[in-house]
């Protein structure tokens, strides 16, 4: 068996790249790829030879970023309509793993990399990673999922890969219902800023990705039932009717500061200056934006369970049933300060006891020496 420092991972994260160099000019930024850019960097740190394979950005081929060395794949916008599979992309990715040579391949989300990571795994005897990103990764009709091609291949992949990661005990159950397979749980990580704060008398804030299942529209709704707050909005235009929309809605809202994609490098300080944090999604994973506002001591408020549990049993994340239930609550944190400071006080120490970036990658290391 080799020895950590002779033990290299491969993190196959096409839309990484802006993330990974902190790079504003690109705009991206997803939940999936910041937990693998996380992962990487702190890999190095523990010795492990490190790699990423990213979209090509017109940067170098082989670049290192902070000890992780890049492999440049395709072109977002290469190819032709459905030829464009084989090739760039699947060519592309195919001969970034083999220069990556790595023993352990780590992918994210749902999708056709699952199928052909799986498949080149078996081939060049290689170990693989799959680590759900999304509740909806484990259910046999994934929305995320567009074609039948990306299904079958992703299917296919689910199978046969070494081992699956989840974060949540939901989808360590989807997962063996609908493909029974086995899990082991491992808690996304985030290390927050040396000077990261919270604003007592800050505002609301919603910061994610627009789109259908993050339902944004209601937190449009919930600010107009609360006029005597300050709202904030933060989020790309991951679908573009529903990001021109919101927009739209929100020039005519006075207590509402839209402020559409912000990078990444950027978003920190957004945190600081907030009161609550909110999230308006149906289902999801275990979203970034609660670590970001539990390190601070920010208590959120969200329609769905995220699995996150203090010592007690009791949820770390102020749940609702609807959006009057919602106002309801957002009121009480807003105007009871006891309150307030005691549900930060609990979601931190969940944070500082379940999240830090030391423990998370010193169990999915021990995953990784297993493979």
């Amino acid at each position: 068996m080799k020895t950590q420092a002779q033990l290299s991972i491969c993190f196959v994260s096409p839309k990484a790249y802006p993330l990974l160099a902190q790079d504003p000019n690109i705009k991206h930024v997803g939940g999936a790829e910041l937990q693998q850019s996380i992962l990487a960097k702190a890999f190095v740190k523990q010795g492990y030879k490190v790699s990423m394979i990213c979209l090509d950005h017109g940067q170098e081929d082989g670049e290192v970023i902070d000890g992780v060395t890049v492999y440049r794949a395709y072109r977002q916008e290469a190819g032709l309509p459905v030829l464009r599979f084989f090739y760039p992309r699947m060519s592309s990715i195919v001969s970034c793993m083999k220069r990556a040579n790595a023993d352990v391949y780590y992918q994210r989300c749902s999708g056709m990399l699952t199928g052909i990571i799986a498949k080149f795994c078996q081939i060049y005897n290689k170990s693989a990673i799959f680590s759900g990103a999304h509740n909806d990764d484990f259910t046999i009709n994934s929305s995320k999922l567009k074609n039948k091609k990306d299904k079958f291949l992703f299917q296919y992949g689910l199978k046969r890969i070494q081992q699956i990661i989840v974060q949540n005990s939901e989808q360590q159950k989807l997962l063996q219902k609908n493909f029974a397979r086995d899990s082991i749980i491992v808690n996304n990580a985030y290390e927050p800023p040396a000077n990261a704060v919270n604003d007592k008398k800050g505002c609301i804030l919603w910061v994610s990705t627009m789109r259908q299942f993050k339902r944004p529209h209601l937190f449009i709704e919930l600010l107009k039932l609360l006029p005597q707050y300050e709202f904030k909005m933060i989020g790309g235009a991951g679908d573009k009717d529903i990001y021109n929309n919101i927009e739209k809605l929100a020039q005519a809202l006075p207590n509402l500061t839209f402020c559409g994609f912000v990078p990444f490098t950027h978003i920190e300080a957004h945190y600081d200056q907030a009161r609550l944090v909110i999230n308006t999604s149906d289902t999801e994973g275990f979203p970034n934006a609660f670590l970001q506002s539990w390190a601070r001591s920010i208590p959120t408020v969200s329609f769905y369970d995220c699995g996150a549990r203090d010592n007690d049993g009791n949820e770390v994340c102020d749940r609702v049933e609807d959006i009057n239930d919602m106002k309801i609550r957002v009121e009480q944190l807003m105007t009871d300060e006891a309150l307030w400071e005691k549900r930060g006080a609990q979601a931190n120490n969940y944070f500082v006891n379940n999240h830090s970036v030391d423990s998370v990658v010193k169990h999915l290391g021990s995953i990784v020496e297993s493979l």
